[in-house]
């Protein structure tokens, strides 16, 4: 099960006509995920989709030229794995026969309350998880691949990561923002680890990093990735 820390690790792409309703939903996402793209109709999410990594897409069904289905059987053409949520005011026979087709996350009212649209993260990443899809973004020179395990460079390049390494960083993704204690490594690791072997591990990962700006060392109680 998804934690909700790993949510930060997410780029959502959210489409919504009504520019009231987009911006709650907007600043409440902001709230909980790591990118927010928000944009008021399709065109804009297929242009958004395509130029930038999404992790999630959440489209309104009705809006503008172009539907929230027609752009979702757009991105399916291409990815039919992505999370895609539709969002309707109102559910039509129609429109759920059409939304069955595309294999979704969920179809959910609007206004969107906050239980339903965590429950839809918490699919989500399930599901990104499920595929190996789900690539974190630590900051703009590297990301994590959960599938590959390696780190991921804006080149394309990736590098390997030992067994240890993984361990760690996929430690400090799931409490991302939250202090990872001396003493959770060495639980996690199940074995021991003194301070040395632990700073060393550290330093491995941060030149693997190359910018190692939000890897952040509390001295005397452990490591936080902001």
């Amino acid at each position: 099960m998804a934690k909700i820390t790993e949510f930060k690790n997410l780029s959502v792409l959210y489409a919504e006509d009504d520019s009231q309703l987009r911006e709650i939903t907007t600043k409440t996402l902001e709230m909980v995920v790591g990118q927010v793209f928000s944009v008021c109709d399709g065109n804009d999410a297929l242009s958004i989709y395509e130029n930038n990594r999404i992790d999630i897409v959440i489209l309104d069904i009705h809006m503008g030229s172009i539907s929230g289905i027609d752009v979702a059987k757009a991105i399916r053409l291409k990815n039919d794995k992505i999370p895609i949520v539709i969002v309707s005011g109102s559910i039509a026979t129609q429109d759920l026969l059409e939304a069955c087709k595309l294999n979704l996350v969920e179809y959910i009212h609007k206004p969107i309350e906050f239980n339903a649209l965590i429950k839809v993260l918490y699919l989500a990443v399930d599901r990104l998880k499920s595929q190996g899809m789900l690539i974190a973004k630590i900051n703009d020179s590297v990301s994590y691949d959960y599938f590959a395990k390696s780190f991921i460079y804006p080149n394309g390049d990736k590098i390997a990561l030992t067994k240890n390494e993984i361990s760690a960083i996929e430690l400090l993704l799931s409490h991302r923002e939250q202090i990872v204690t001396y003493e959770t490594f060495a639980y996690v690791f199940e074995e021991e680890m003194s301070d040395g072997a632990l700073k060393n591990l550290i330093l491995r990962i941060r030149k693997k990093m190359g910018d190692d700006s939000n890897l952040r060392n509390l001295a005397k109680i452990g490591y936080s990735l902001v």
